[in-house]
């Protein structure tokens, strides 16, 4: 219900009825609101690989899918692309039929039946899917990737709600901070040596890491490199972000300290919107920045985008496509705008004005941008309050997909996450989920590694333990 309709109360008014029994191991369900009913007999549950868990989700399922259907006709609510499913990885849903036996053309009918998708997106998640299974392994604890949290920028964007602290402001705990990363980064180096842990990938994100600079930048990298990277490290990525800290100097540090990725993020093409957003940087700086990385070497370059963002029209995306085509990055993730609880750009909705009603169309232009580029989606993912009822795609080149993305999307292998704001993410043979939070305020996370770092190692030996 209240996805549907978020500022919806309760005690007065409408009355909504939802039933359901099982006859003859047939799920029958009902719903109904003012006289308009929903029904459905679905005998597609009593197939055998379905266990006793299932039959009781699909019950919920299927009322949910009851309840859009009656909302849709008494209030006229457009049929949302993606169905009933709500959550942030759908992914995660198809990799897990895929692994119980259920083939991609059966699979498509039960995301079209089931979950109400359209076509369009059930034929994009079989097409992801076919692309991430190669790059599972099956030990989700070895080998494992690492995430290091830099929570600072050079100013806040709007819409962000990450942990990001403007250097104007917060500056002054930089140091401290780095100097309880580096703690952190040699002690659970000698963790992994000790536990005789892969690590495959290597994220280096934020915040805005280029905001440590000069020695700063090259000791991070140095002290990264002799703990935190093994014989089987495949991919090394650093979050640059915000192109007007990619000076020559910075790039030419992060060339010779083994990067092979970087993000340059504009999110748009469009110098207006960059201000109202908080941007400090122009255009003109992002064509710079992503000449300077080219001509340093660095081999895989990604551009972020945001669809949706406030004035932004269809046009305006078609304009930013086009300016990016000409820099031919390796990578696109393509962001549909999601209006977060901490971000200002949310307290201040009066002033967002977003095309709600153009934003699959701008996917749609993402999309065929990013095809003609000989680029494919490589991984997906959703938010709530997010553009359209849409969703956040990463595209890429041959070869050139990110090996971090998928896993950390995909929650097929334990993730540590050091530095401010990250999440580790241990995962059990089973494929279940525990997560561990660092303290995003950089004073919070340098009391906290001083205080606790031995009681997270000792935990992390625990899980790595039991998980052998």
């Amino acid at each position: 219900m209240k996805s549907l309709a978020p500022n919806a109360s309760f005690g007065q008014g409408r009355v909504l009825r939802g039933s359901y029994a099982w006859e003859d191991h047939v799920l029958c369900v009902s719903v109904c609101l003012d006289g308009e009913e929903w029904t459905f007999r679905d005998t597609e549950i009593c197939d055998p690989r379905y266990t006793e868990v299932d039959r009781e989700r699909r019950v919920k399922e299927r009322v949910r899918l009851g309840i859009r259907r009656v909302f849709e006709r008494v209030y006229g609510l457009a049929p949302s692309p993606w169905g009933i499913l709500s959550g942030v990885r759908p992914m995660k849903m198809v990799h897990s039929m895929l692994d119980r036996g259920f083939p991609p053309e059966e699979l498509k009918s039960i995301l079209l039946e089931v979950y109400a998708l359209n076509s369009k997106k059930a034929d994009l998640l079989l097409e992801i899917a076919a692309l991430q299974r190669p790059y599972f392994h099956s030990d989700p604890n070895n080998p494992i990737s690492i995430y290091v949290g830099i929570p600072f920028c050079p100013t806040r964007c709007s819409y962000c709600s990450f942990a990001a602290y403007p250097l104007e402001t917060h500056g002054h705990l930089l140091k401290g901070f780095l100097q309880a990363l580096h703690l952190e980064i040699a002690a659970v180096g000698s963790l992994l040596r000790e536990l005789q842990l892969e690590v495959e990938a290597v994220y280096l994100g934020g915040g805005t890491p280029t905001t440590v600079q000069g020695e700063d930048l090259e000791r991070l990298l140095s002290l990264m490199r002799e703990h935190l990277f093994t014989a089987g490290t495949r991919e090394f990525t650093v979050e640059a972000g915000r192109p007007e800290t990619l000076s020559k100097e910075t790039l030419n540090i992060l060339k010779a300290g083994g990067t092979q990725r970087i993000c340059i993020n504009p999110q748009t093409m469009h110098a207006a919107t960059l201000r109202s957003i908080g941007r400090r940087h122009g255009v003109d700086d992002v064509r710079t920045a992503f000449a300077r990385a080219r001509k340093v070497g660095i081999p895989l370059i990604n551009m972020d985008i945001i669809l949706g963002l406030p004035g932004e029209e269809l046009s305006h995306v078609r304009r930013t496509l086009e300016e990016i085509g000409t820099l031919g990055p390796d990578n696109l993730t393509v962001h549909s705008l999601a209006l977060k609880r901490a971000s200002r750009l949310r307290k201040d909705l009066d002033q967002v004005q977003i095309a709600q009603e153009q934003g699959e169309a701008m996917v749609d232009l993402a999309r065929e941008y990013a095809l003609s580029w000989g680029m494919s989606p490589y991984y997906l993912y959703r938010q709530r309050h997010i553009l359209g009822d849409l969703e956040n795609i990463g595209y890429a080149v041959p070869q050139a997909s990110s090996v971090y993305n998928i896993q950390m999307m995909e929650e097929r292998q334990s993730i540590l996450a050091l530095g401010g704001g990250g999440v580790t993410k241990l995962v059990s043979s089973d494929l279940t989920l525990t997560r561990h939070a660092n303290p995003k305020c950089p004073a919070s996370y340098a009391a906290r590694i001083r205080e606790h770092l031995e009681d997270r190692l000792n935990l992390l030996r625990s899980h790595f333990a039991s998980s052998n």
